[in-house]
C-alpha cells in the first residue's frame, strides 16, 4: 500500500475509535498486532504491552473503564514508506475520582500489507499517572 492509504486507514481507524465501534476498529489490525501503551500499570490500567487481537480488544475495554474522553483529536499526520505518526490532544476525565486531564500525544503506526501490525503512544506519563492517583473531590 502506499503512504496516503497507510495515512487512511489510521484515520478510518481514529474516526472508529471516537465512534466507539471497536468490532470494526479490530479489523484494521493483523492478528499478530503490538500495542505499547507506557507507564505504571499498577496506576494506569490500561498501560503495558498487548499482543493479537484479543489482548487489544482487552485494551479498549481498560481504556473505556479508566476514562471517559470529552475530546479526542488527531491533529497532524506524519507519513513514511509504512510508518505513520500521528500529533494529537485529547480532553478525559478518570471515571475512579472524575479527575480530569488534558494532554498532547504522538502514537507511531508501522503498517503492514494495509493493516496496523503494531501502535506504540508516547505521552506524558506523569501527568497520567497524577490524574489517576487523584483523590475523588468531596463535595462540602
Amino acid at each position: 500500500m502506499n503512504e496516503q492509504q497507510n495515512v487512511q486507514v489510521v484515520q478510518e481507524g481514529y474516526a472508529l475509535f471516537n465512534q466507539g465501534n471497536i468490532p470494526n476498529l479490530l479489523k484494521l489490525y493483523t492478528e499478530d498486532v503490538e500495542f505499547i501503551v507506557p507507564g505504571p500499570s499498577d496506576i494506569i490500567p490500561y498501560a503495558g504491552v498487548y499482543r493479537g487481537l484479543e489482548q487489544v480488544a482487552d485494551f479498549f475495554s481498560k481504556v473505556h473503564d479508566a476514562i471517559v474522553f470529552d475530546r479526542f483529536e488527531p491533529v497532524d499526520y506524519i507519513v513514511q514508506e509504512d510508518k505513520v505518526v500521528v500529533l494529537g490532544y485529547s480532553k478525559a476525565r478518570v471515571r475512579a475520582n472524575d479527575q480530569p486531564h488534558e494532554e498532547e500525544w504522538a502514537h507511531a503506526f508501522v503498517m503492514r500489507e494495509g493493516k496496523v501490525s503494531r501502535f506504540q503512544i508516547f505521552t506524558d506519563t506523569a501527568a497520567t499517572s497524577q490524574a489517576f492517583q487523584a483523590r475523588k473531590a468531596v463535595a462540602h
